[in-house]
């Protein structure tokens, strides 16, 4: 096992999970794997993996025995409830490996929360809006993912600084910003926000552990904000993609959901992804910086 972070930024969500950092790495399609997943998670952050990324139950089980072997720190998945994924045999072998976090997506959480619970563990839901939040408040669930403007992938219209303080006072839940987090300054913004942890999927996609193309990762450096396209065009629905990838599919979904590895998501915060890094890294530096910023704030204040 690595050499683990010892510093600590303490909110809600690290006391819920047990872990050192508000820092998930986002459970990126065909991206987050078991490296990256240990990486975060070794560095004191929650590593994340969405099921999807693992086509038979027992490559899952593969997977999560991996895992287990390389780091005993809490991890967490993204668990997709519709009709297309095994996911109650899914959902069985992640709690059989002490999965303790789970964010639901495509249907109704409630079919989890009370398994999960007894085993000690939380569901968050993803949302983007006032509706979905109620929806999912009342459905019992521990917590949102405010995924917001300019979140790679799949994300809503309404800015990060907005939308976290919105359903923060809206539900009382604890709630996750998604979108625009690439430093440790934005993850300070966001605590300053309200939210108790930050989701960070584009700057890890510049990472050495994650499992994407070295022109994908390069692509994600080299790009600025206005090189990031907002499409319902390629999948169906509204999206965030680097806009070399997205040309080719623009108006073709038919080619899009056969092409998945083609396809580059990020979010707008490519502007602060400045180098192929280790994940144990970046997660370490954007806590140093975060507890920096911090730290700074009250001298801002004058007696």
């Amino acid at each position: 096992m690595q050499e683990r972070y010892v510093m600590k930024i303490s909110t809600p969500f690290t006391a819920m999970l047990g872990i050192d950092l508000p820092i998930i790495g986002a459970p990126m399609f065909l991206v987050s794997y078991e490296e990256l997943a240990i990486a975060v998670s070794e560095a004191g952050g929650l590593g994340m993996f969405p099921l999807p990324n693992y086509r038979t139950v027992s490559d899952l089980e593969a997977a999560l025995e991996n895992i287990r072997r390389r780091t005993d720190r809490p991890i967490g998945v993204n668990i997709h409830l519709s009709g297309r994924f095994e996911w109650q045999a899914q959902l069985e072998v992640c709690l059989n490996y002490g999965v303790t976090f789970f964010i639901s997506s495509l249907g109704d959480p409630r079919q989890i929360i009370e398994p999960v619970h007894a085993r000690g563990g939380f569901v968050f839901a993803d949302v983007i809006t006032r509706r979905h939040a109620l929806s999912a408040m009342k459905k019992g669930v521990d917590g949102l993912v405010a995924v917001a403007a300019g979140a790679g992938g799949h994300a809503g219209q309404t800015p990060t600084m907005v939308l976290v303080p919105y359903l923060k006072e809206l539900t009382g839940l604890p709630v996750l910003a998604a979108g625009g987090v690439s430093t440790g300054k934005q993850l300070a913004a966001a605590l300053a926000l309200g939210a108790c942890g930050a989701v960070v999927g584009t700057r890890l996609v510049a990472s050495e552990e994650a499992c994407a193309t070295q022109e994908y990762k390069q692509a994600v450096v080299e790009a600025g904000p206005d090189d990031i396209v907002y499409s319902s065009k390629i999948t169906g629905n509204w999206a965030n993609w680097l806009a070399q990838s997205a040309a080719q599919f623009d108006g073709h979904p038919e080619i899009g959901s056969k092409k998945w590895q083609d396809l580059w998501s990020a979010g707008r915060s490519v502007a602060q992804a400045d180098g192929i890094l280790p994940a144990g890294q970046i997660v370490s530096e954007m806590a140093e910086k975060c507890a920096a910023t911090l730290l700074q704030m009250p001298k801002l204040i004058e007696p």
